[in-house]
């Protein structure tokens, strides 16, 4: 299981060859890519966009890293999502990704509207987009990874249940989709967010081996998506790597962590990069000693 992290501000702050190299060191093989094609100075909207990529790739693997996975835009006006343009976007992530030599594109449901009362509403959209990207999938030898999702409460600004954040929808998603071309990506921090009964580990287990593909891991004290490294906030990690042990998941471990870890001066990147593969690596050999326990 390789360990993997998300790419967005190390590259930003270090460039590509400086964070491939210092993620390399701290004990990383991959990056997760997030594809900024909802920015509009984004180098990746250019005729030469697949240059830009290629560069990218090359200066990565150059120092030891690769890509495991990418993140798909997803700051749209929802009911556009079938015009050109935008549904552009999303066949433009899909190559990249390919280009990139990753293989699974983490698509969000679309979800960007009220969600209690209009949940068969919000599945039919979502059959419709995902299976028009199904073909575009098998074009480029990439895998759409469908996530769990939360939102604010339109009134209350609590945080509140949305598509895909209970285990029987995530299910129903994915087995109606019944396809080689979409599999979950459980981000284990969204888990939490509403007020489920259900834990990471409870959704690892229910997802189990065949659709759990992909993960997006980091921490929070479930009240907000704050993107902590694991053992920050309140998630039980023990019970996490232990039902991914127990399924057998063979996907990769991806750290979607967001500014807080790195936010030191830049000389000290390097050193909290190395306390992140640190704690990463110590919960891939939790995994792992699990799925030997599981297999025993």
């Amino acid at each position: 299981m390789d360990l993997s992290v998300n790419s967005g501000m190390l590259f930003a702050d270090l460039g590509v060859s400086a964070a491939a190299k210092a993620a390399k060191t701290a004990g990383f093989s991959a990056f997760d890519y997030f594809i900024s094609l909802d920015e509009k100075d984004s180098p990746l909207h250019g005729e030469d966009y697949r240059s830009v990529v290629s560069e990218i790739r090359r200066a990565a693997e150059n120092e030891g890293m690769r890509f495991n996975q990418t993140h798909a835009p997803f700051r749209f006006p929802v009911k556009q999502w079938d015009e050109p343009g935008t549904f552009g976007l999303f066949v433009r992530s899909l190559e990249i990704t390919a280009l990139l030599g990753a293989k699974i594109c983490v698509v969000h449901p679309l979800h960007h509207m009220e969600y209690r009362g209009h949940e068969e509403e919000i599945f039919s959209l979502n059959m419709d987009y995902y299976r028009k990207l199904i073909p575009c999938c098998r074009e480029y030898g990439v895998r759409i990874g469908v996530e769990n999702m939360w939102q604010k409460h339109r009134i209350r600004k609590t945080i509140s249940f949305d598509t895909c954040s209970t285990i029987p929808e995530f299910i129903r998603y994915l087995d109606t989709l019944d396809s080689e071309s979409v599999v979950a990506c459980l981000d284990v921090g969204h888990v939490v967010l509403p007020d489920g009964p259900d834990s990471p580990a409870d959704f690892i287990r229910a997802l189990g081996h065949d659709r759990l593909k992909a993960l997006h891991i980091h921490d929070n004290d479930y009240t907000r998506d704050a993107h902590l490294l694991p053992y920050q906030g309140k998630l039980d990690w023990e019970s996490i790597a232990a039902a991914l042990g127990e399924i057998d998941y063979t996907g990769d471990f991806t750290y979607e962590i967001g500014d807080v870890p790195f936010s030191v001066p830049r000389e000290l990147i390097g050193d909290a990069l190395r306390y992140a593969g640190a704690v990463g690596r110590y919960l891939v050999g939790k995994v792992e000693e699990n799925r030997k326990n599981a297999r025993a």
